[in-house]
């Protein structure tokens, strides 16, 4: 190419399903497209674009369980340590929340119910501006004294990727029902920790969960459609109700080494970066 022309190389997310058109006109003036996900890779092809997978990672030297009993690391965030804990990690700016905060906390109101010995830790801030009002509809629900965050200051500039690995070990379980991602860090960061996932059905997410081995996938009940002409998944509560009721009872141990494993095998840091990003 001549000197005064760019090579626009995109690293793609495609968060919506179908591609929004935004996205496809984007993508066809590229020199060379990366999908991060498998999804986004399968619905470029399906409307005609090549491009190469080359996915998020995980450094699974650094993200894995820690020798000590989680009731150390619930301790650490100021949880009881006898409670079962589901872990979000997600930002909270948007209201409807993307991240599906209001659907867990519905879904959690009748895991608390049955199961009272159960707290709910958001790694987010609970009061953003223009953000879904996390501690005041916990109240509504009735059960405020057993949702936690990190300090807002903490938050923003003090916890570390080591701080991170200890918050995923205090998790019994990593809640995931966004209704749409391009990817979802969170899901293969948990998975390294030996963590299931229960994630919504929908865009990248279905690929990072193997159902009923690493965690389980939660039914879609809608689509709605946006203004990049597209959609997004609203997850069935009843469905994510039904599945945090089931990886209470089921064994979690097991499920753990299969997320570690399948993390292992198809993100780990050194992996991709060899096998993928060099070649490219």
């Amino acid at each position: 190419m001549g000197q005064n022309h760019v090579r626009y190389i995109p690293l793609c997310p495609v968060d919506h399903e179908p591609i929004p058109p935004a996205v496809k006109d984007r993508m066809d003036q590229a020199f060379r497209i990366i999908s991060m996900s498998q999804y986004g890779e399968r619905e470029l092809k399906r409307v005609g674009l090549h491009s190469t997978y080359i996915p998020h990672t995980v450094d699974c030297q650094l993200f894995k369980k820690l020798g000590e009993d989680k009731s150390v690391y619930k301790k650490m965030l100021g949880i009881p340590e006898d409670h079962f804990l589901f872990g979000m990690i997600a930002a909270n700016k948007d209201n409807p929340p993307r991240k599906g905060f209001q659907h867990a906390m519905d879904a959690f109101k009748v895991f608390h119910d049955k199961y009272p010995k159960s707290s709910m830790y958001f790694h987010t801030q609970p009061r953003q501006a223009g953000g879904f009002q996390i501690e005041e509809y916990a109240k509504v629900l009735g059960y405020g004294k057993d949702i936690f965050f990190p300090l807002p200051y903490n938050l923003l500039f003090k916890i570390q990727p080591d701080d991170m690995v200890k918050i995923f070990n205090a998790f019994d379980c990593l809640l995931h029902p966004s209704t749409n991602e391009g990817f979802g860090i969170c899901q293969i960061e948990a998975g390294a920790c030996e963590v299931p996932v229960i994630a919504n059905d929908f865009t990248a997410m279905r690929d990072l969960v193997i159902n009923g081995e690493t965690g389980y996938k939660v039914k879609v009940r809608e689509k709605r459609f946006t203004l990049l002409g597209s959609y997004i998944g609203i997850p069935d509560v009843d469905d994510l109700t039904e599945k945090m009721l089931k990886i209470y009872e089921d064994d979690r141990v097991t499920m753990g080494v299969n997320a570690r494993k399948f993390v292992l095998d198809n993100f780990d840091l050194p992996l991709v970066w060899n096998g993928a990003w060099k070649p490219f």
